[in-house]
């Protein structure tokens, strides 16, 4: 534009007539000079053979990136709940009362009858009769029958922190001492053997008050007070009455708790020769803690046997311990234990009834049991018990055939300090309501004063088995076994110099299998049948003593 601007201006200098024709140009191409116009050569920018080149650099953003999901619409409408109307659900339905009535081989009738209330918060009571009978004879001139036969009342109050419970019974046990041998009477010259020196009945009355605190609710000061008496009358003028009183406290101390009792029995036993009192007084304190994973009792039980003659001073030591190896799965636990084990005529008759009532008795003491192992469960419903213990035991008891008047009908008791070391293993499986299982063994080894003394009648090796099946609640199928070992008895005989020599002899081991069946033909009636020692096995309970074979009872059962 500039170069333009000075060639229209030399254009002028040299055509004067230019000037006078810039008066008919407009304003906008008008222009005055005011001075000498001097024309200046700019410098000019010279190119370097070796140019600079400036970079600039510039920091980029660090850009994130987001993406947003598209989401499907769904069209929904929630239909509204219709209101719940509440009400009270039928319970199931409950009999007060039952009846089995049955009969068997054997001559051998069946009985039994309860009674009782229904659900209540307040109390509870009822009452349980049983009749089981054989009439049977043994080569059929011996009596070989029993009778057991009792009845028995309870009932239970509930009170604000205690439980009071009370019952009342009565027993009648008929057996006969068939466990002789006519070819013996005759051939040692014995004499008539007559039926009333065979025949031994023995009537129990009983009675039991007891208040029990209810701990899931809080500790009580009172936490047990009992009273209870028995009367037992044999067949041969003897007799025995039984008193017990009973109480204990409890208390806390911080967050254990610790609990006092004392207990205070007694026996009066009268028999054809002599009579017996024995006084057993007892004081037992207790420290109890309770945690998630363990829990703790210790203590010490002090005691006093009391005799016409002798008193006893006795200590024994109190200790459960167990501890969660897993949680509700798998504990291991140990314990010590001991105490004073009454034998007197009600007691020793529920072990043996063919033992000989008019002797000299004595009480056993359990001076230490210590024992330990492990309990849990497998998988669901299915449980285990093992464990191993060691026992000794101060005058225990052993049963002996009574050959001094030649029949060896009955049995006399034997006393003898002994250990004994126990294994002992359970297993249980339990499915709902439709199948119960339970089997336990145990071995024991028994260490004797000397090689002489054995432990009459007593099986080192023993086995139960149960098992229920309940089919759809119609048809409910039951099995036993009962398994005992040989076991030792002691018999004696005479060598050629006429000497005579105890000599023992084995009792055979024996395994007892029972079946049963029990058919639901409504709620209210039914029938069943029980077959018992399948096998058929004669074998002897008591040395001299074998037991019935093959039978059954079968009747019908209803529900009131």
């Amino acid at each position: 534009m500039r170069r333009f601007i000075g060639h229209l201006f030399w254009l002028l200098l040299i055509f004067p007539g230019f000037s006078s024709a810039q008066e008919n140009l407009p304003d906008s191409l008008r222009f005055t000079i005011k001075k000498d116009y001097r024309p200046v050569a700019r410098d000019a920018n010279k190119i370097l053979l070796q140019p600079e080149v400036k970079h600039d650099t510039a920091n980029l953003k660090e850009v994130k990136y987001t993406v947003i999901p598209k989401s499907k619409e769904v069209g929904y409408e929630a239909e509204p709940l219709k209101a719940a109307q509440l009400s009270n659900e039928p319970l199931a339905k409950l009999y007060n009362g039952f009846a089995k009535v049955g009969f068997g081989n054997y001559t051998m009738p069946f009985f039994e009858a309860g009674y009782g209330s229904l659900r209540s918060k307040k109390y509870q009571a009822g009452f349980f009769a049983r009749y089981h009978a054989s009439f049977a004879k043994l080569n059929k001139k011996r009596n070989f029958g029993f009778t057991d036969a009792g009845i028995r009342g309870y009932g239970k109050y509930f009170l604000k922190d205690h439980v009071l419970a009370g019952a009342v019974e009565y027993d009648v046990d008929e057996n006969y001492y068939y466990g002789w041998d006519i070819a013996d009477v005759n051939s040692r010259n014995i004499g008539a053997v007559s039926d009333d020196s065979l025949h031994q009945v023995f009537h129990h009355v009983g009675l039991n008050i007891d208040l029990t605190a209810l701990h899931e609710k809080k500790l009580n000061l009172l936490d047990q007070a009992s009273l209870a008496y028995g009367y037992t009358r044999g067949n041969f003028q003897e007799q025995e009455h039984y008193a017990a009183l009973s109480a204990g406290v409890g208390f806390k101390i911080k967050k254990e708790k610790m609990f006092i009792r004392t207990a205070f029995d007694y026996w009066n036993l009268s028999q054809p020769s002599l009579t017996i009192n024995n006084l057993v007084w007892g004081i037992q304190p207790e420290f109890r803690a309770r945690r998630e994973r363990w829990a703790i009792d210790l203590g010490v039980d002090f005691s006093l046997d009391v005799n016409d003659t002798t008193t006893k001073v006795l200590f024994f030591p109190i200790l459960k311990f167990h501890y969660f190896l897993v949680k509700d799965m798998l504990r291991f636990y140990v314990g010590a234990k001991g105490g004073v084990t009454r034998n007197g005529l009600r007691t020793i008759s529920q072990i043996n009834p063919f033992f000989d009532t008019d002797q000299t008795l004595s009480n056993s003491w359990e001076r230490l049991n210590v024992y330990g192992g492990f309990k849990g469960t497998i998988i669901r419903g299915l449980g285990f018990d093992l464990s191993v213990a060691e026992i000794i035991t101060g005058q225990q008891m052993f049963f002996v055939n009574d050959t001094s008047q030649g029949l060896g009908n009955r049995f006399l008791t034997e006393y003898h300090d002994i250990r004994v070391t126990q294994i002992k293993g359970a297993l249980s499986y339990q499915l709902k309501d439709k199948l119960t299982i339970g089997a336990e063994a145990d071995y024991r080894f028994f260490v004797m004063p000397t090689d002489s003394i054995k432990p009459w009648h007593e099986a080192p090796f023993r086995f139960t088995f149960f098992g229920n099946y309940n089919l759809k609640d119609k048809l409910i199928f039951k099995a036993s076994i009962t398994a005992f070992g040989p076991r030792l008895a002691r018999d004696f005989t005479t060598d050629s110099l006429g000497t005579v020599l105890m000599t023992p002899v084995t009792l055979k081991g024996y395994a007892d299998a029972s079946i049963g069946v029990e058919y639901r033909y409504r709620k209210w009636i039914g029938a069943f049948v029980d077959f018992r020692n399948i096998a058929a096995l004669r074998y002897d309970i008591w040395k001299q003593y074998p037991s019935q074979r093959f039978s059954f009872i079968a009747g019908l059962n209803f529900s009131f």
